[in-house]
């Protein structure tokens, strides 16, 4: 995770050694990520190399 500035809010923003970097939002009030936003995780991470695309 990537820290920028005193605080981020709510974004967390997360780079590889590459610095191929994902932004995303901590779900709140609870700690359950909405579906929309794991697939646009899974988007990505399969863009980027890091998961094959089955």
């Amino acid at each position: 995770m990537v820290k920028k500035g005193k605080t981020g809010g709510s974004r967390r923003k997360f780079a590889d050694d590459k610095n191929n970097i994902i932004i995303l939002h901590k779900p709140h009030p609870g700690n359950i990520i909405k579906a929309y936003a794991l697939k646009q995780v899974a988007q990505q991470l399969t863009e980027k190399g890091y998961l094959k695309d089955e």
